[in-house]
């Protein structure tokens, strides 16, 4: 593959900082670009490299249902592509991705729409990670009195960007460390965090540190609510969900001889901690399908 492509991969392989739509959408575009500039001699050999192209981009995060979600959507359509001749079909199958990509911003920005209307003036939000669904929650609520207390979410503290940027909307923003989740969730009204995927049954990958504060919100008597776009329901041919592990380098943690860092990303809330699952359709109290 091109050395473009392999960038674009790798990329999306090191990502820390983007959630898993943003991640999906990223994906795409790598996709678009393979279609405008892969080397082929003919509709036939394009089709095949960009085929290679998706797998690998499809397993490159599997913690992110949303990646391997959209990029199949892409390779469906684009085996429905007409290939007569080279050019039109890499324009067709840029196309196709950035149709998509559009389609998951439609669909945060619905799911964020339907999320923020239920939350009235006044409330107080507990919230984990780094989401762009959640960010886009946050745009929803600017001017109604809203507060939000955020965890740091260690190790890399993308938390503090989701507090800076409500803050920045007028929303009255505490930050915590991940630990304070148990004191916060006694302040708060309910919980509410995006997600990396969605299991068949409603249990959800997200940030570690996700299933403490679902505890914590059910110790405290406040619902757990996950916002997200229905493209992060992983089909249950996928089996279980692989659970992404990261440079333990990223704790910080001084040499401590024998012992074992362990630097683990995503965790597993399930579905009976969870109060609704809110997407573009809208509000439900059992768990999206795909």
């Amino acid at each position: 593959m091109s050395d473009a492509f392999e960038a674009g991969l790798a990329a999306l392989r090191a990502d820390r900082s983007r959630g898993a739509s943003a991640l999906a959408r990223f994906a795409l575009g790598v996709l678009a670009d393979a279609a405008r500039e892969t080397p082929a001699r003919d509709p036939a050999e394009l089709r095949a490299r960009l085929a290679d192209c998706a797998d690998r981009l499809a397993r490159a995060r599997p913690s992110m249902a949303p990646i391997a979600n959209l990029v199949a959507a892409w390779s469906g359509r684009l085996a429905a592509l007409p290939a007569a001749e080279l050019g039109p079909f890499r324009r067709a199958a840029a196309r196709v991705a950035e149709d998509l990509a559009e389609e998951s911003r439609r669909a945060v920005g619905a799911a964020a729409a339907h999320a923020a209307v239920r939350i009235g003036p006044g409330a107080t939000i507990l919230c984990h990670s780094l989401s762009s669904t959640l960010l886009a929650v946050f745009d929803r609520l600017a001017g109604r009195r809203v507060r939000l207390i955020q965890t740091e979410s260690r190790p890399l503290y993308e938390g503090r960007a989701a507090a800076r940027h409500a803050a920045g909307l007028g929303l009255d923003v505490v930050l915590i460390s991940d630990a304070q989740v148990g004191l916060a969730a006694a302040e708060a009204d309910l919980a509410l965090v995006g997600a990396d995927a969605l299991m068949p049954d409603g249990a959800v990958v997200n940030k570690a540190g996700t299933l403490p504060l679902a505890l914590a919100a059910r110790a405290a008597g406040i619902p757990f609510q996950v916002c997200c776009e229905r493209f992060k329901v992983r089909p249950a041919a996928w089996g279980p969900v692989a659970l992404e592990a990261m440079d333990p380098a990223e704790l910080g943690t001084p040499d401590l001889g024998p012992v074992t860092v362990r630097n683990v990303y995503f965790d597993l809330t399930p579905a009976d901690l969870v109060a609704a699952w809110i997407t573009e359709a809208g509000f439900s109290e059992t768990p999206p399908k795909l």
